[in-house]
């Protein structure tokens, strides 16, 4: 399992896109920071819940972290390389599961990379305003470890998703879709049934409430990643289950 692991590892690290996912984190976090300290007045920028919220901006690695879950499933997919890979490992689930811990450890980069940068930024800035830093405080360490383990669960969710729908543009387009139109949609339809409770349940809004942030209509922290948890699970077992029976030629 080590060797693939490695090897899955080794093929995130030779894509074309890999540099692509690191440019595009130190950007967004770094104009995110910028943006927040510079928008912000000295006293404000003294508060320990202004820095609790600089530390939310490790979670927008999440974007990036859905793309490679996808990606690394689907990408085997679309240059033809499963056949090679599964001849290889004649056990599918040993191969899923494999992708699975290496889109693990790289969102932890991913994660760690964020705050990083957010780090470099918020730390000479705030010190050349003068401001009181708490970034030793227990909220902000649990805030930085509960956006670390988002970016986690929306890797996997990511895999899940490459794993069930195998094409790379059906699954990424029909991803974007889902987000920001389909569950919309479906939150405006379940409210008008009225079926509001359930909105709170579906697949993104758990993964909303998972990044500890809180929000009006979403979760507990516990039991988003718990529905989080439930919906990669149960997405990633109908993947596998396609995955396992799929001809490979």
């Amino acid at each position: 399992m080590s060797a693939l692991v490695r090897a899955e590892l080794l093929k995130i690290r030779t894509t074309r896109s890999w540099w692509a996912y690191l440019i595009v984190i130190v950007l967004l976090t770094g104009i995110a920071v910028a943006g927040q300290i510079g928008s912000s007045d000295n006293a404000e920028r003294s508060t320990l819940q202004f820095q609790i919220d600089l530390a939310d901006t490790v979670g927008l690695a999440v974007l990036i972290a859905i793309i490679l879950g996808i990606s690394v499933i689907t990408t085997e997919f679309r240059h033809g390389t499963t056949t090679p890979t599964f001849l290889a490992a004649p056990r599918r689930e040993q191969v899923i599961f494999a992708k699975t811990i290496a889109a693990t450890i790289v969102a932890i980069g991913f994660a760690l990379l964020s705050l990083l940068v957010a780090v470099a930024v918020a730390l000479p800035w705030l010190a050349i305003v003068d401001a009181t830093t708490h970034f030793g405080d227990s909220e902000i360490l649990k805030q930085l470890a509960q956006a670390i383990l988002s970016v986690v669960l929306w890797a996997l969710i990511g895999v899940a998703i490459g794993t069930l729908v195998q094409s790379q543009v059906a699954a990424l387009v029909g991803t974007l879709v889902w987000i920001f139109v389909v569950e919309t949609l479906v939150i405006v339809l379940f409210e008008w049934l009225p079926l509001a409770g359930a909105v709170a349940y579906l697949p993104f809004r758990a993964l909303d409430a998972a990044d500890g942030t809180g929000g009006e209509d979403l979760l507990s922290y516990g039991a988003g990643v718990a529905v989080s948890l439930g919906w990669i699970a149960l997405i990633g077992a109908a993947g596998t289950e396609r995955t396992r029976r799929r001809d490979i030629t």
